[in-house]
């Protein structure tokens, strides 16, 4: 069994651009690697020179310095930050997700594709990363169980999310279909009701991300994402701020699973059109 556990970055308030990140973890490595980042974390808060440290780390307000974050140099938030995006992808962590642009995915909704969630822009990108998963695991070899998806807590989207994996509508089938031989000939396989999304648990799990450290990673990697991805258009806040994001994205992108080879079918054609034109699928 492996656990993947997933959160979002940036609003429509907030920019143009949104990430959703997961990191998945396998089931006997769990324990250990929810050992080293709470064990992180915690020294981190209790480090800090006040009565009442904050309960997680939310990564946009911890790199800039906010709030209590300001008592902490910048450079060792920095490197507090680099090492939270090294130890993620260390000994085989796995990296799943989107990144959308509000205005090209207003513009997708608009090609009239049959899209299911609709505007609903954080329903489909957690949809996308469960097809993600899906794809990635239905391939493995000596399969090993289904994959758990733990969310920051969303009370009014997450509903949403159980029941498409529970639905499991077809339109969203030539994300993870898989190629085989017939008549000596490479053909894409049609789904099944029996074989969609069966890869993963039918029901998303959903936690307060002050309670769960990998939640709180998930957090960091996709505003990491997020930040370089602003930056390609955005002034710098700090000097060295676009490198310093750079340097952060290569370590985690090696890590980061793809979409790959998928047959011509309209739920390609959306997400190629709403994701963030420098973000591939």
């Amino acid at each position: 069994m492996k656990f993947i556990y997933v959160d979002e970055s940036g609003g429509r308030d907030q920019g143009d651009v949104f990430t959703m990140c997961g990191l998945m973890v396998d089931a006997y490595k769990l324990r250990k690697k929810t050992e080293d980042f709470d064990d992180m974390l915690q020294g981190m808060f209790e480090g800090l020179p006040i009565q009442r440290p904050p309960r997680e780390l939310k990564t946009k307000k911890f790199i800039e310095g906010n709030g209590p974050w300001k008592s902490i140099e910048a450079n060792e938030r920095k490197q507090f930050l680099t090492n939270v995006c090294r130890l993620a992808v260390a000994n085989g962590g796995k990296v799943f997700g989107v990144a959308l642009s509000f205005s090209e995915f207003d513009r997708a909704i608009g090609l009239e594709l049959g899209q299911p969630t609709q505007g609903n822009h954080w329903l489909a990108a957690a949809i996308y990363t469960c097809c993600l998963v899906q794809k990635k695991m239905q391939g493995a070899s000596g399969r090993k169980g289904l994959t758990v998806f733990i969310m920051d807590d969303n009370k009014r989207e997450m509903p949403n999310l159980s029941d498409a994996l529970y639905q499991r509508n077809p339109w969203y089938d030539g994300l993870y279909e898989q190629q085989r031989k017939l008549r000596g000939k490479l053909t894409w396989v049609p789904r099944t009701p029996r074989d969609r999304f069966d890869q993963i648990v039918n029901s998303a799990f959903a936690v307060k991300s002050d309670h769960s450290s990998l939640v709180q990673v998930a957090d960091a990697i996709s505003y990491v994402y997020r930040r370089h991805l602003e930056l390609t258009c955005e002034a710098e806040k700090w000097s060295g701020e676009r490198e310093f994001f750079s340097r952060l994205v290569a370590l985690v992108e090696p890590a980061r699973e793809r979409l790959g080879r998928c047959p011509k079918k309209p739920c390609r054609e959306f997400y190629a059109a709403a994701a963030n034109p420098h973000w591939q699928l």
